[in-house]
């Protein structure tokens, strides 16, 4: 039997379901959500087609646009999940649902340019408003969008706080306490985006409406929808820095990375001459340093010095010994 052949305690298999991608609490929100929007949006065409009401059929229409970025942030947990062992994604599917948050703020992006031309238009050119019907088809989407962002959070969470704390190290893995795996979800983030931007156009809307109905100010409508095609926009540019970011493979945050060398260094012997940390999924790290020392650690001592909370799924450390002391 060749040595290769043998059978060695210590080497096993690295688990690369990291990255958030079990199935959790967050896939079945969004699932949820997106059924309550293509329900909604079907009704309201329904019946703006039977009634005739354009104002009916244009929400209808404009609820499509949810269920479509809705749709595809369900689509992403999905396929991060059915793809997690799929050996063709050498740092696992993590990084599907960010991919996806990034598309969705970009069609967030996008509605809300064209949110602020039409509201320009309508500053220039005023149009009969039938303010009746209007605010009825606003209160309607703002009951289902509170109702939806109600779902997304679970009446409690906060998106974007908190970690997963799975770690692999080498052939032994460890699972830590509780389980954050919704931290830094920007996929989930991008759907209540979706979300409130649309239930923040609606709270505008009903007030402006209203003003304009009682006091003839019809320049109102349109402002108002401008000031939230604008706070929209900047929802939408954090979407997209956060989420590029991590597509991008940026460096994670300077105070974790000092949280990580402190670690590694905690000996007072070791020092970090070079060291890697990014992100490849919600609340998952990946982590490649080379430390030098003067005594005999091995790996595996750095490795379980690392902080717990740090979110640390894969390390890759290379131990260096130093000569140039002479010890």
């Amino acid at each position: 039997m060749s040595r290769a052949s043998l059978p060695c305690p210590t080497v096993g298999h690295f688990d690369h379901r990291f990255g958030g991608i079990d199935a959790r609490p967050q896939e079945r929100r969004v699932r949820l959500v997106t059924l309550i929007t293509l329900a909604v949006m079907a009704l309201e065409i329904v019946a703006g087609l039977l009634t005739g009401s354009m104002a009916l059929l244009a929400d209808g229409v404009h609820m499509g646009t949810h269920a479509l970025a809705l749709g595809l942030a369900a689509a992403a947990y999905v396929f991060a999940r059915r793809h997690a062992d799929d050996r063709r994604f050498s740092l696992g599917t993590g990084k599907t649902t960010d991919l996806a948050g990034f598309a969705s703020a970009l069609m967030l992006g996008f509605t809300a340019l064209l949110m602020m031309g039409h509201a320009i238009e309508r500053l220039v050119n005023p149009e009969t408003i039938h303010y009746g019907e209007a605010i009825v088809v606003a209160v309607i989407g703002l009951v289902v969008n509170v109702v939806s962002a109600v779902a997304l959070t679970g009446g409690h969470e906060h998106v974007g706080h908190g970690h997963d704390h799975g770690h692999s190290h080498g052939h032994h893995s460890h699972a830590h306490g509780h389980d954050h795996s919704h931290a830094h979800d920007n996929n989930l983030r991008a759907a209540l985006v979706h979300v409130i931007a649309d239930a923040v156009t609606s709270v505008g809307a009903i007030v402006a409406l209203a003003a304009a109905w009682a006091y003839g100010w019809r320049w109102l409508d349109p402002a108002v929808a401008m000031v939230a095609a604008v706070v929209i926009l900047a929802w939408a540019y954090g979407l997209v820095r956060d989420t590029g970011r991590v597509l991008l493979d940026a460096e994670a945050p300077d105070a974790l990375r000092r949280q990580v060398v402190g670690c590694l260094e905690a000996d007072g012997d070791s020092r970090v001459q070079d060291l890697h940390m990014w992100s490849v999924g919600s609340g998952a790290m990946m982590l490649v340093a080379s430390v030098v020392t003067h005594g005999n650690r091995q790996p595996d001592d750095y490795k379980d010095a690392l902080p717990e909370d740090a979110g640390i799924c894969h390390p890759i450390i290379e131990v260096r010994r130093c000569d140039a002391c002479g010890s």
